[in-house]
């Protein structure tokens, strides 16, 4: 049982530095505010997700590229704040007093985050900077001045005991998983083992905004809960942050949560939360033992039966792991494709999988009810327009319903984002940008302009025929006829295949 904080005990605030309107839960903060309850210690999170941080969502740019439905969550009382995010924070840590001021970012949120906290500098009030950007950006991260601490890797164990050490007055230079700041100097401590995840408390949720729930899916908006199923992934695609996961532990990243405990979580929230839908954080959900997905079924049906989607690999789909997914409420699989050329898949991306084993998994997929969208990713190092349209020819031969593209983004921990460092196309301290709304990259061989030409119009490539690509050719382009010739695509696409 978690202990009821008290006015004088230990407070932390917790910053979410999110993108704006991205409302799906993330299980990480979740997990975090259960440990810190669970060791008796007040906790409020400052959620930067309902704030006008941004000129577009990414919903709306993935709308705007057509690979999903346009929907309007405001409709639902989500809207963003017309309210400045910085004088807001402020306000809050005046309002709590909180003894301890934990950020957790991503790399494209790093900035924003970076702003709250040197809003709040010189309170003699410590900072921790956590999650993926502090993870593989330590050295950039701890030169701020607003910054105390970083945690590399996870932050569960590392933000209780960091607590408890500052609650005790006791000395926390040499708390494993932090980079501590002090007296001039930088601590850096080595990374603890990976958490046991059954012995972590469930998701709380009570630390969100109750408009955390509704998320758009599948065109519809819906109470929705995000629940850790595995934490990590057992591949290290190039130009993943999980390959730089598994290099930080050395392999040993990647964990399956146990099945009875998930369901147990799940049952819980859907009927505290009144869930409608469900997403399983899980990189690749079929990439596990048949066992484990027999039990996951056998109870999801029995306890939880509420309507689901996952994201698998390719050479993870069998009939018979398919199969069972039919009928206990999967509506949608998004299937990793990410390029249709071969060499660039295994000698860039890593990925050695056949445009065989890809276009097998369709076929089998094809054979359900199930919704079935392709995953691309167009812009990496060296890629050109050519490489480009033999992705749009695989997708053309496994028919996908939804057609799901974004840019390469070189994020800190992936081994491409390096690569791209060697090769000049960005630098070191630069922040790559978000996959969904602009390409990061300008390079010799494809050019910003090209590649967002090519990015809105790939779904039209795909699905119209090549009689009609020389009209799409010109609706790539950012100009009054481009501009207009797309609007007219847009209409024809939504109506004929976002239904």
């Amino acid at each position: 049982m978690a202990k009821e904080p008290t006015m004088k005990e230990f407070r932390v605030l917790l910053i979410n530095s999110n993108t704006m309107l991205d409302t799906l839960i993330t299980a990480g903060i979740g997990v975090l505010a259960g440990c810190v309850k669970e060791a008796g210690f007040g906790i409020r999170l400052f959620d930067t997700t309902f704030y006008r941080t941004a000129d577009i969502t990414g919903d709306e740019a993935r709308a705007r590229a057509l690979q999903v439905r346009p929907t309007r969550l405001e409709d639902f009382g989500v809207a963003p704040a017309d309210v400045d995010v910085v004088e807001d924070f402020v306000r809050v840590v005046e309002e709590y007093k909180p003894d301890l001021i934990g950020l957790s970012c991503i790399e494209v949120t790093w900035e924003l985050g970076a702003r709250l906290l040197e809003a709040v500098a010189g309170r003699g009030i410590p900072t921790v900077a956590g999650g993926p950007f502090p993870t593989f950006a330590p050295e950039m991260c701890i030169r701020h001045p607003a910054v105390d601490m970083v945690c590399v890797g996870e932050g569960e164990e590392a933000l209780v005991e960091l607590c408890q050490r500052l609650r005790d007055g006791q000395d926390h230079s040499d708390v494993l998983n932090l980079w501590v700041k002090q007296n001039g100097k930088v601590y850096k401590n080595a990374v603890r083992p990976p958490v046991d995840l059954t012995s972590l408390p469930p998701q709380d949720w009570e630390v969100y905004d109750r408009r955390r729930f509704w998320k758009p899916m599948g065109g519809r908006v819906s109470v929705t809960g995000a629940f850790e199923m595995n934490r990590g992934c057992p591949y290290s695609c190039t130009y993943c942050i999980n390959s730089g996961y598994n290099e930080l532990y050395s392999d040993k990243y990647y964990r399956e949560k146990n099945i009875d405990r998930l369901i147990d979580e799940m049952v819980e929230k859907k009927e505290r939360y009144q869930l409608a839908y469900c997403y399983l954080v899980a990189e690749s959900f079929l990439t596990t033992p048949l066992k484990r997905i027999e039990r996951f079924v056998q109870l999801y049906r029995e306890k939880v039966n509420l309507p689901f989607w996952v994201e698998v690999r390719p050479e993870s789909v069998t009939r018979e792991k398919i199969d069972l997914l039919v009928g206990i409420g999967c509506e949608s699989v998004s299937v990793g494709v990410e390029s249709g050329n071969y060499d660039l898949r295994k000698n860039v991306l890593g990925r050695l999988i056949s445009d065989d084993t890809i276009l097998r998994a369709f076929d089998v997929l094809r054979e359900t009810k199930l919704r079935i969208s392709a995953n691309n990713v167009i812009g990496f190092p060296g890629e050109t327009r050519e490489m480009i349209f033999e992705t749009i020819e695989l997708d053309r031969k496994i028919a996908p319903d939804g057609v799901i593209v974004g840019y390469f983004s070189p994020y800190k921990g992936s081994k491409l984002r390096e690569v791209c460092e060697l090769e000049g196309l960005i630098r070191e301290d630069e922040i790559a940008g978000d996959y969904r709304v602009g390409p990061t990259l300008d390079m010799p061989q494809m050019s910003k302009v090209e590649l967002s030409g090519l990015h809105r119009t790939f779904p039209l490539y795909v699905k119209f025929p090549r009689e009609e690509w020389g009209d799409i050719r010109r609706a790539e382009a950012d100009t009054p006829e481009g501009n207009a010739l797309f609007m007219e695509y847009t209409e024809r696409y939504r109506r004929e295949f976002l239904k």
